[in-house]
């Protein structure tokens, strides 16, 4: 008896002794959103925000890298994770649950100044190979027109650098990730020409519809927070992001 006692004494001390469960962030490799890092943990804007929403309200984080196509679907299937940054569209709308947006974004159709100096439309895709990153919003909204071609990567960098080469002649991309993916290339920005804006989206912060929907109330409230403090828009400016 005197040990039963004993034990249920000693309860609350071991269960408050153990470390709090992180918060697991399925985050897509999209930079500037999400920035693989060589060594260490991921940045970006998207990341940023996060993790400054976590220290406000006090949780940790665990964040998986992921090309966005698995992120996507390992998000459908497990309840419990968080998703960045996914845009929102019809596609995928009853698929997730969507918290918080985070920033707006544009995407468009760009050329190169050496292959196509003229800003590409729509009208100007019949005949060309149009590159995208597979599973992306942008690869979603390239027109199925005939004469089009899709060339699909798993990463944007790729499409820097086939665009500079004329591998492909137009790139269906949010305008911040071709500005950022040019840079990481070691190409020059201004070799870049904005065209056609495809559509105006925004990303978010997501999660499975299986997803608590209290949890996904607070970190609503932070996030909304940090937009009327001004410190969302603060780290977007670090990334020089560039809003549609």
């Amino acid at each position: 008896m005197r040990l039963v006692t004993l034990l249920l004494l000693l309860c609350p001390t071991l269960f408050t002794s153990l470390p709090a469960r992180a918060v697991v962030v399925v985050a897509a490799d999209i930079p500037p959103y999400v920035i693989r890092s060589q060594q260490g943990a991921p940045s970006g804007m998207a990341i940023e925000v996060l993790e400054e929403a976590a220290r406000r309200l006090g949780e940790t984080l665990e964040i998986e890298l992921m090309p966005l196509a698995r992120a996507l679907s390992q998000t459908r299937h497990r309840p419990d994770v968080l998703l960045l940054p996914p845009a929102r569209n019809p596609q995928r709308e009853s698929q997730f649950l969507w918290i918080a947006p985070l920033l707006e974004e544009a995407f468009v159709l760009v050329s190169h100044r050496n292959h196509h100096p003229a800003p590409l439309t729509v009208a100007d895709l019949p005949g060309l190979t149009v590159g995208a990153m597979r599973g992306s919003h942008g690869q979603s909204l390239i027109p199925l027109l005939e004469g089009v071609t899709q060339e699909l990567v798993s990463e944007e960098i790729n499409n820097a650098s086939k665009l500079a080469r004329g591998r492909i002649q137009g790139w269906a991309v949010a305008w911040n990730t071709a500005r950022y993916n040019q840079q990481r290339a070691g190409l020059p920005l201004p070799d870049l020409v904005r065209g056609q804006t495809l559509q105006r989206s925004t990303l978010y912060l997501a999660a499975s519809p299986r997803f608590s929907p209290s949890e996904a109330m607070r970190w609503r409230r932070v996030i909304q927070e940090m937009r009327q403090d001004g410190s969302l828009a603060r780290i977007l400016f670090q990334y020089d992001y560039q809003a549609p």
